[in-house]
């Protein structure tokens, strides 16, 4: 009988420190997860400012080449005349 419960003390001692280690190991991980979290929202947010400041230089590229190209083109290939500002008219609604 005593050597039966010198084995259940030895088991539960065995199992009490596997529940603890596991204990440990499970902090750590929820740890690294939190800082692993954190690390993604900081560079999703550089990426969102990224893109958005791509798309404010590609717009405003496009709006300062769109005008001068077309007139560009017009001039040089189409043989166009430059506009007169004289005969300009500017309609009222």
């Amino acid at each position: 009988m005593l050597n039966h419960s010198l084995n259940m003390t030895k088991i539960n001692i065995v199992l009490g420190l596997a529940v603890v280690v596991l204990s440990f190991y499970t902090i750590i991980w929820h740890h690294q997860n939190y800082l692993l979290y954190k690390q993604s929202s900081a560079v999703q947010q550089k990426n969102q400012e990224i893109m958005a400041m791509r798309k404010q230089l590609l717009s405003e590229y496009s709006e300062k080449i769109s005008g001068a190209e077309i007139k560009e083109k017009a001039l040089n290939i189409l043989q166009m005349k430059p506009v007169n500002s004289k005969k300009v008219r500017t309609v009222v609604l």
